[in-house]
């Protein structure tokens, strides 16, 4: 497949979830849009055209690349909806238009600063529809509640010489065959400087990997084990030295960092933060809602809306380092920055330690007490945008494409193949 076939297929993807590039425009302020296309992607473009048609708020222009003008219909009837007008795009005044919308990742030797290619729309759609929409609606529902998106330093290759470190450790995964393979007697693994034995390691990294079970209401829970360091309760990883009485909690949703892969159950960010708070006579008790997510990051949504989150509690999200425009967030990528050594923090590429973990703790509490939990903060949360009912199909595509080679239309199939 083609890198820009494959857009279009996520693209679409975001399209099935609701949200449409009409919606797109009304929410940048775009009021007349050209979008620019190679013919090969004719079928695609007659989507985007029903689109605005239905939608009605605005009405774009269509250029073609490669094919002279033409005027096509593949309405189920000709008296639905009126025809879709390309033109060719030497044919169009560009200066006509606040953005166009180059329907290609290829750069073309066009110079505009009101343009937006193929890739960068669809990881704008992408982080719209699976992130920011679905925090807004929380946040709609518990406008109380103060959310934040976080950044953290996931990538050793960050770091000067990192990329060379990295081929000196063993993924994770395979240490645990490795360990669960050795016959004699403890093998150096990256976590002996904590004075964990081999089998401690083993149960640590398998940690990342329980299995996850699934609730009517679509919310996940992990299965509890009382091992010594691995501490699972009621479908979630505890926090030490949690109070018993407390003014608000603060949740952390997210994948591995957040869950302590890698660490005891004592030695997480949650853990670390929660000390913290106690030796500062703070009155707030930390949660671990971390779990597994790859593969699986929708998830999240799911289970947030189980936290039973409370006027004042503050929840820190984690998804795949993305941020949003409209969505509070912190960004801690710097936190394994010298003076920290970042070789005696990774277990793997993207994984760390318990060290790691105690240098995140910290920099949550630096947040939070120097904005005083935000305790006197409003925030003004976004709504989010309006959700399309149109629904784009495989099936609906797959009919469309048929009409097409049906009607043979001359000359423009000819320029559009």
């Amino acid at each position: 497949m083609e890198k820009d076939e494959l857009f279009i297929v996520q693209l679409r993807d975001c399209f099935t979830a609701g949200y449409t590039l009409p919606q797109y425009c009304i929410d940048n302020g775009i009021k007349k849009p050209l979008f620019v296309f190679e013919g090969k992607f004719l079928l695609f473009v007659w989507e985007i055209y029903v689109q605005f048609c239905y939608d009605k708020r605005i009405f774009p222009h269509f250029g073609v690349i490669n094919a002279p003008a033409a005027s096509i219909n593949f309405s189920p009837d000709s008296t639905l909806l009126n025809p879709l007008n390309c033109y060719n795009i030497s044919q169009i005044n560009l200066r006509n238009h606040d953005k166009i919308f180059f329907l290609t990742s290829a750069k073309l030797n066009i110079e505009l600063k009101n343009a937006i290619y193929l890739d960068k729309l669809v990881n704008q759609f992408i982080k719209k529809i699976y992130l920011e929409i679905p925090a807004l609606h929380f946040l709609q529902r518990h406008p109380k509640v103060k959310l934040f998106l976080t950044k953290i330093p996931n990538n050793i290759e960050r770091y000067i010489g990192g990329a060379e470190f990295c081929k000196t450790l063993t993924e994770t995964g395979l240490l645990g065959v490795k360990i669960q393979n050795n016959t004699g007697g403890n093998i150096p693994i990256p976590l002996d400087k904590f004075g964990y034995t081999n089998q401690d390691v083993f149960n640590l990294i398998h940690v990342a990997i329980r299995g996850i079970k699934t609730n009517i209401d679509g919310s996940t829970f992990m299965i509890d084990t009382d091992k010594p360091l691995i501490k699972i309760q009621n479908g979630r990883r505890m926090t030490a030295y949690q109070p018993e009485k407390f003014l608000n909690k603060i949740f952390f949703v997210g994948p591995c960092h957040y869950l302590g892969s890698y660490a005891p159950f004592d030695k997480t960010i949650e853990s670390f933060l929660q000390k913290m708070l106690n030796e500062n006579n703070l009155p707030y008790r930390v949660e671990n809602e971390g779990q597994t997510y790859s593969s699986r990051y929708q998830d999240i949504f799911y289970n947030l809306d189980n936290l039973n989150a409370q006027p004042g509690d503050i929840i820190f999200i984690w998804f795949k380092n993305w941020l949003t425009n409209n969505v509070p967030s912190v960004d801690f990528r710097d936190a394994f920055d010298p003076p920290h050594d970042y070789k005696e923090i990774f277990v793997d590429k993207s994984h760390v330690n318990e060290l790691g973990y105690k240098i995140l703790a910290e920099k949550y509490f630096k947040f939070l007490t120097e904005n005083n939990f935000f305790r006197n903060v409003e925030f003004d949360y976004h709504m989010p945008p309006r959700l399309s009912q149109i629904r784009y199909t495989s099936a609906i595509r797959r009919r469309r494409l048929k009409i097409f080679r049906q009607r043979r239309i001359g000359s423009l199939q000819e320029n559009f193949t």
